[in-house]
């Protein structure tokens, strides 16, 4: 019984990756819903949450703790799911939500710059000058 998390760089195919393992090993694969079910469980916009991880403090969130109280909600939602084992996790901060938790395996999916970019240029239509900047 083991845990999963899978991060990834922009366009490396870290979710298809997460899928592939998931079905593989028989394990179910948990993402967004963590937002879903932390926007439930304590009434907050998802937006809200997804900035807290997103979005780096504001002044605002050095004084009130709203930032962190927002994490907070989203790590309960997860350790939720991560009570049942056999899980793999792709999505915002999954390394940082399970640092404690010693039965997890942690990958890091990183693209090469040509693969990133010709996936840029497929998904968005646009030229390589541009997804090269992007």
């Amino acid at each position: 019984m083991s845990i999963i998390t899978i991060s990834r760089a922009s366009f490396s195919g870290g979710e298809e990756v997460a899928e592939k393992v998931a079905k593989n090993l028989g394990y179910d694969r948990i993402s967004r819903e963590i937002l879903l079910d932390a926007s439930e469980m304590f009434k907050i916009p998802e937006m809200k949450l997804a900035r807290a991880i997103n979005d780096a403090p504001s002044i605002l969130d050095r004084f009130n703790n709203g930032k962190e109280t927002y994490v907070t909600y989203i790590q309960a939602a997860l350790l939720k799911y991560l009570r049942e084992d056999n899980i793999v996790y792709h999505g915002l901060a999954g390394h940082f939500f399970v640092k404690d938790i010693k039965h997890v395996l942690k990958v890091r999916i990183i693209a090469d710059m040509e693969d990133r970019v010709r996936t840029e240029i497929e998904r968005m239509k646009i030229s390589e000058e541009k997804a090269v900047k992007a």
